[in-house]
């Protein structure tokens, strides 16, 4: 494939999606609820109820009304089988309950209303009533779907048809005429020569009682698009219909209208999301969208950004998480987002890319246009998927980011394919989890990997030796110098999917990313907004220590309740001395709620002229804040303010308020600039037009122009 240009590019609409349903998100790298041991939790719980908002993403779904042509006075035809979903409404229950046997003279204001009586009537009594000839629209026999004669086979070994219903020449029937305006039942004849049914619970399996009204079409469509599963969705039309009980429709009948919408559009999805993205350059000037396209001029790919995105990447771009676990439904494209995290330590959506497929190339391009957007400034810190042709593009481009794969995605493609030797040897799975996340050094790991393969005797696996081979890329140990905030610590690559796994399917239409990326970008400004009105206001603290006071000062609150975390897990360690004031054996006297590390003992470096401390579990090189074990050394030793050294700004309140104003600056800066350049080009080409008509002034001007090129030359000499 061939790298395409970059070219500014453009869709709307959005369509049902397959049924899923919408739940509450909380941000990437929100805390979740782990297992519980002995808990000293209860003080740091109280104050963070007291501290911390309402934390889950709402689910805001745009809704739109669905025109449905459903009009049935318009038949023409006397062989109608009038079985099209949503053909006549689902009787109500006043209807029901107002039923009555049909009967000579009986008028009705239209033929919908009369079809519906006589329909009414044949659920209640148990049988199909279909429309059978009329004469010139204005005579209509309603008949019993077992009138005619049956047709004799000689096969009597054919396979049954699902559909198929025995004649019986049944003669009930009922002739409705237009006469002065209005219809009438002219003839009526109730007997059938064939059993009835009249159970509401069979009866709805008749095609006559299998429709959809319009409204109960439009409701359906509007459960489908904020994803509700199809089992609840026929328990909320049950529970609509109160003590009848019943639904003239199946689950898979709901299902069918999805997929008849979705087939209906198919192939137009991807010129709408073009004309889309077109849109929303011409409403926001700042918006960004370039496409890859073919020697076909055909789009191959499509990369999207914004302002605030641009904004925030040039705040908060140090740190990237890449997902392409999405492709669409129809064109099979990969959905990228690109996400990073804020100084709340919450998500970030930085860019979308929907990209032609898994290649190097694509890659390659998808990453070139990043930098091209985002005015080449580098991340200095990558974690993706799986994936050769990812990090192959990444080491072209941005050969100097430091990369690394998701351990779960890793450890989870790990199971799928040695699954069946995990079922044999038993607790090889927990054991490689617990020497994947509780190593503290590089010698460390490789010893307890040589002897996790000796104790199950996998050294023959090739599996695992290509882990082993891998280990450099994966294994969270040699990233320990690296800036990966808190993804060790709660699981965020675990859960880089999160921020779209509950908006979208892993295999959707174009057109529902497009709505999901919007509605997630919405929820992202919300509860940025929420944390930066908390800004000011005073967190409560459950010690009465000066360092959980100069934490609250200084840090914003979402940071600060990790911080807070770490200083009451610092109290559940003891201190001894190995080395005289150079190191220090930190050993846990009391187990605490979600520790990051399932070990007893760390040892802690210290420099007494730096003042510099070092864990073993490095994690203030990590997520960029101190752990439970350097804050238990500040206790000991009587330190009562966070060091300058150990503050990194990126966590503080007024971090983003500084950079924001950079970047408003700069952006000024080079918008006044291109304003003069603009000013400058259209009074040239309008003096332009006059002078190069005349060869004399056109020289004369010239001359003038060389002038003030040598006056220039001359100043800045």
């Amino acid at each position: 494939m061939t790298e395409g240009t970059l070219q500014p590019a453009g869709d709307n609409d959005q369509d049902p999606s397959l049924d899923s349903i919408e739940k509450n998100t909380e941000g990437l790298l929100a805390d979740g609820q782990d297992q519980q041991t002995n808990s000293v939790y209860h003080p740091l719980q109280q104050a963070e109820e007291e501290n911390q908002l309402h934390d889950n993403v709402e689910s805001n779904e745009m809704l739109r009304n669905y025109s449905s042509s459903e009009t049935d006075s318009d038949s023409s035809s006397g062989s109608d089988s009038d079985s099209e979903v949503g053909k006549y409404f689902y009787p109500q229950i006043e209807q029901l309950e107002m039923a009555k046997q049909p009967e000579p003279g009986m008028k009705f204001e239209t033929l919908e209303d009369a079809h519906r009586f006589y329909n009414t009537y044949a659920l209640l009594t148990g049988f199909e009533a279909k429309r059978g000839t009329n004469y010139m629209r204005k005579k209509f026999h309603l008949i019993c779907n077992r009138s005619g004669k049956s047709r004799a086979t000689p096969d009597l070994q054919r396979k049954r048809k699902r559909k198929s219903i025995e004649k019986t020449n049944c003669q009930a029937k009922v002739i409705v005429k237009l006469t002065k305006g209005q219809w009438e039942f002219t003839t009526v004849r109730n007997e059938h020569n064939h059993p009835l049914c009249p159970s509401a619970s069979l009866t709805k399996f008749y095609l006559s009682h299998k429709h959809i009204s319009t409204e109960e079409r439009s409701f359906l469509k509007v459960l489908q698009r904020t994803r509700i599963p199809p089992n609840k969705v026929m328990k909320i039309f049950r529970r609509m219909r109160g003590s009848f009980g019943s639904t003239p429709f199946k689950k898979k009948d709901g299902t069918n209208l999805l997929c008849a919408e979705q087939h209906r559009k198919e192939n137009s999805d991807v010129g709408r999301m073009l004309m889309y993205f077109k849109e929303k350059e011409l409403q926001d000037p700042s918006f960004q969208c370039m496409k890859q396209t073919d020697e076909d001029n055909i789009v191959r790919s499509v990369f999207w950004t914004d302002a605030r995105s641009r904004m925030d990447y040039k705040i908060f771009g140090d740190f990237l998480l890449f997902d392409t676990t999405y492709t669409t439904d129809r064109h099979n494209m990969l959905f990228a987002p690109i996400i990073g995290i804020n100084n709340h330590g919450r998500t970030l959506l930085l860019g979308c890319a929907l990209l032609h497929d898994e290649s190097a190339e694509t890659y390659k391009w998808m990453f070139e246009t990043l930098l091209h957007v985002m005015e080449d400034k580098m991340p200095v810190s990558i974690i993706t998927n799986q994936d050769e042709a990812m990090a192959k593009a990444i080491g072209e481009v941005m050969p100097q980011v430091r990369h690394r794969l998701c351990k779960w995605d890793v450890l989870e493609k790990a199971q799928q394919n040695i699954s069946a030797f995990i079922a044999e040897s038993g607790n090889i799975k927990a054991d490689l989890d617990s020497l994947v996340d509780n190593s503290l050094t590089e010698k460390e790991f490789e010893e307890g990997w040589d002897a996790l393969i000796e104790r199950y005797g996998a050294s023959e696996n090739e599996y695992l030796q290509i882990l082993w081979q891998r280990r450099k890329n994966w294994v969270p140990v040699y990233f320990r110098e690296d800036f990966y905030p808190f993804v060790q610590s709660h699981g965020c690559d675990k859960g880089m999917n999160l921020l779209f796994n509950d908006y979208v399917l892993s295999i959707d239409r174009i057109e529902k990313f497009i709505e999901r990326y919007e509605e997630i970008h919405k929820n992202i400004t919300k509860t940025d907004e929420e944390d930066r009105l908390q800004t000011g206001t005073v967190p409560s603290c459950f010690s009465l220590q000066p360092i959980e006071k100069h934490a609250a000062d200084i840090y914003t609150r979402q940071i600060f309740l990790k911080v807070q975390r770490e200083l009451l897990h610092s109290t559940a360690f003891n201190v001894q001395e190995v080395q005289r004031g150079a190191v220090y054996r930190l050993n846990k006297v009391f187990n605490y709620e979600n520790p990051e590390f399932d070990r007893n003992n760390f040892e802690v470096q210290v420099e007494s002229g730096t003042n510099a401390f070092k864990c073993q579990c490095a994690k203030f090189t990590r997520d960029g804040i101190l752990c439970c074990h350097i804050f238990r050394l500040f206790t000991q030793f009587g330190i009562n303010q966070i060091p300058e050294q150990y503050i990194v700004p990126r966590w503080t309140e007024k971090f983003r308020e500084e950079k924001e104003k950079q970047y408003k600056e700069k952006c000024s800066e080079q918008m006044d600039t291109t304003m003069r350049y603009t000013n400058f080009m259209t009074k040239m080409a309008d003096l332009g037009k006059t002078i190069c008509s005349d060869g004399a002034k056109y020289d004369a001007f010239m001359l003038e122009v060389d002038k003030i090129q040598e006056n220039f030359a001359t100043a800045q000499k």
